[in-house]
């Protein structure tokens, strides 16, 4: 555990014995950073000093751009010198990967100096680590003190988005986001919102409820339970809910994806359902239910979805209740690749959404109105 105000202070030894220099960083802070908070308690500066947890989670963690560049800080320096004059340059090196600068005074004295970055992703980043801070004098090189940190690189502002807005990206969300998807080094949106719709899919203690099909996250409400969806507390899951979840982990990225609706639906040709394998019969009425997840497509027993929610980025489908459907088809494209045209008996294309003009699809928009 880094306790707070922790600090550290190295001297170069001394060549000559009437000059002096030696300092201390005391605060550090991100300057224009996305609003963001932790336990929906919105985080302010400075960033640093900051408890920091053995897994390198911060209090005080931030949320940047990766495109925007570059990035700059202020930081709170003491310095104490013996005849020295002019400026240094103060230079903070985090994991290779960032790397600020700026001029600081080599007189005695409390210095803030703003940094700013020669070099930091460009491509969605998580990283967190020390900053190691030193400073660099005509005649001498030293070391000031390492600085824990914890920074997100995203693409434009989460908070820009309504369920966002009031007090900032969840720092869990993102921390839960980056460690189930493989997102490291995208630099593009739309394989973000298809990776965010595989991760959703893909996670072990989510599976659709096959015996009801109601939402259990609030899905459908303008309301989502991200905590309870990150924690995976019921362990069911409907399409509402998993649209809600592709729509605001993307929107933790900075990327708005809008959620649709159709009604009728029909039957669904046989894929993968979340968190069952294999299916073309959601609502099995047999036992044991993961042997009649998949059954004749005519047979009297299979069941329907009488409608679904889904996503749409950039003209293109996303699903992680079905499939997963990652961007690879339009509209038109999913309809006739997902609704089954073979029926069971007694049904007709007027109950299908492939029906020729009933293919009832309706924009949400986001959706979400607010996370709890």
């Amino acid at each position: 555990m880094t306790e707070i105000g922790e600090s550290v202070s190295v001297s170069i030894p001394k060549d000559d014995p009437d000059k002096e220099l030696s300092a201390t960083v005391l605060e550090v802070e991100f300057l224009k950073p996305f609003k963001d908070c932790i336990n929906q308690a919105t985080i302010s500066p400075p960033h640093w000093p900051a408890s920091v947890d053995s897994n390198g989670f911060s209090a005080k963690a931030v949320v940047l751009p990766f495109n925007k560049a570059p990035h700059k800080a202020k930081v709170k320096v003491k310095v104490t010198s013996k005849n020295y004059s002019g400026n240094g340059k103060l230079i903070g090196v985090l994991k290779g990967s960032v790397v600020f600068e700026g001029s600081i005074s080599l007189s005695s004295g409390e210095h803030t100096v703003e940094v700013t970055s020669t070099s930091a992703p460009a491509y969605l980043s998580w990283v967190k680590g020390p900053i190691s801070w030193g400073i660099e004098a005509v005649d001498k090189s030293l070391s000031i003190g390492r600085t824990p940190v914890e920074i997100f690189f995203v693409f434009s502002d989460p908070a820009a988005l309504a369920f966002f807005a009031p007090k900032g990206v969840w720092i869990e969300a993102l921390r839960f986001l980056f460690a189930k998807a493989r997102l490291e080094s995208l630099t593009d949106k739309v394989a973000a919102v298809a990776e965010v719709t595989r991760a959703c899919f893909s996670l072990v203690n989510h599976k659709y409820d096959v015996v009801r099909g109601g939402a259990h996250y609030g899905g459908a409400t303008t309301r989502f339970k991200l905590k309870a969806y990150m924690d995976g507390t019921s362990g069911e899951v409907n399409c509402y809910d998993q649209a809600y979840a592709v729509i605001v982990f993307s929107g933790a990225l900075g990327v708005k994806t809008d959620g649709l609706f159709l009604r009728p639906f029909g039957f669904i040709r046989p894929v993968n359902l979340v968190g069952w394998g294999r299916c073309n019969n959601p609502f099995p009425k047999d036992t044991p239910i993961k042997d009649f997840l998949e059954v004749d497509p005519q047979s009297v027993r299979r069941s329907s979805f009488g409608n679904h929610m889904f996503c749409e980025f950039t003209a293109k489908i996303y699903d992680a209740c079905a499939g997963p459907v990652r961007g690879n088809v339009d509209r038109a494209g999913y309809v006739k690749a997902t609704i089954d045209d073979v029926m069971p008996p007694g049904y007709t294309v007027a109950d299908m959404g492939t029906a020729a003009g009933m293919v009832n699809i309706t924009s949400l928009g986001a959706g979400v109105a607010s996370v709890e």
